[in-house]
């Protein structure tokens, strides 16, 4: 038809709740993409504040709004929406609160292309109020997909495999984090994941900075600025910071309750994984464990429980 947009090639889905300021900084990291043919699409999860607004003052096609009539209380419902009205033939995500550096989307398609996986993921720099701490990047050695942990805002995925996967479960019927579990079905339905060896997200998590109690001094509006300005020299500091962790961490005397408790968790871990997460009783011992936690954490993060 005379009129009708082509189809872009990725669709970046974005879920967002009451959070305009940070979905701001997110949304300039996402205009400033090396990488153009893309639409994005922002999903409120009953979104209450001006966040409609932001979006609108982008004057970008490529930004679409739409928000769900009842708040969901994760991204999991927003990302199914946003799957369900992409375009695009491969499916990214971007935190509302996290940003991007410019070569995160192209690089993770020449990846994609390069391997011929069903999805990729690069490395999220976990930042805290001293600078970039940790990071989340592939398993280590020896372990698979099933029991690393990816950073949403890092992954790319084409848009089919959610046709195997099925669509994201809200955490009100599942055991694990809603992201974990993506994945976790990813694997057993055989989409292979690929790590694309590249820093290409800025990750602030919510329960460090406590972000959805508050009303200013929000991290990302100074981070994006020297991003978007300085970009190498930004680059070359988040690196320098996790490299400085890393050899601390190294030599960092481990006590013996440290080491008990890495090595109880370990153990619990593979019991888990002999006797099968998804068996009873444990199923459901790990079900209301899970949930009691979600309760607590939504607390420390400033969200109602």
């Amino acid at each position: 038809m005379a009129g009708e947009r082509e189809p872009p090639l990725v669709t970046v889905v974005i879920a967002t709740f009451d959070s305009s300021v940070t979905l701001k900084c997110a949304l300039r990291s996402l205009q400033n993409q090396d990488f153009d043919n893309f639409e994005a699409w922002i999903v409120g999860d009953a979104c209450s504040d001006d966040s409609e607004e932001v979006v609108a003052s982008f004057e970008d096609e490529r930004f679409f709004w739409t928000n769900l009539p009842k708040n969901y209380g994760s991204q999991a419902i927003p990302n199914n929406e946003g799957i369900r009205r992409a375009r695009g033939r491969c499916i990214a995500y971007l935190g509302h609160d996290d940003l991007w550096m410019p070569w995160h989307l192209s690089g993770l398609l020449a990846h994609l292309e390069k391997t011929g996986a069903g999805m990729v993921h690069s490395v999220a720099a976990l930042i805290g109020p001293q600078g970039a701490y940790s990071a989340l990047g592939p398993p280590p050695d020896g372990k698979t997909y099933l029991h690393n942990h990816i950073a949403p805002s890092s992954m790319l995925h084409r848009r089919e495999i959610v046709d195997r996967t099925g669509f994201w479960r809200n955490y009100t019927e599942i055991s694990r984090q809603v992201d974990d579990d993506f994945v976790y079905r990813a694997v057993g339905a055989g989409i292979r994941i690929e790590y694309c060896p590249q820093v290409s997200v800025i990750k602030f998590p919510s329960q460090t900075w406590k972000l959805y109690s508050r009303n200013s001094d929000f991290p990302q509006v100074s981070f994006i600025e020297e991003l978007l300005h300085h970009t190498d020299s930004f680059h070359k500091r988040i690196l320098t910071e996790l490299v400085a962790q890393v050899a601390k961490d190294r030599y960092a005397e481990v006590t013996f309750k440290q080491a008990l408790k890495s090595m109880l968790l370990a153990l619990k871990e593979t019991i888990y994984t002999i006797y099968g997460r998804e068996r009873w009783p444990l199923s459901a011992i790990l079900f209301m464990r899970f949930q009691r936690n979600i309760k607590k954490s939504r607390k420390s993060r400033g969200l109602k429980t």
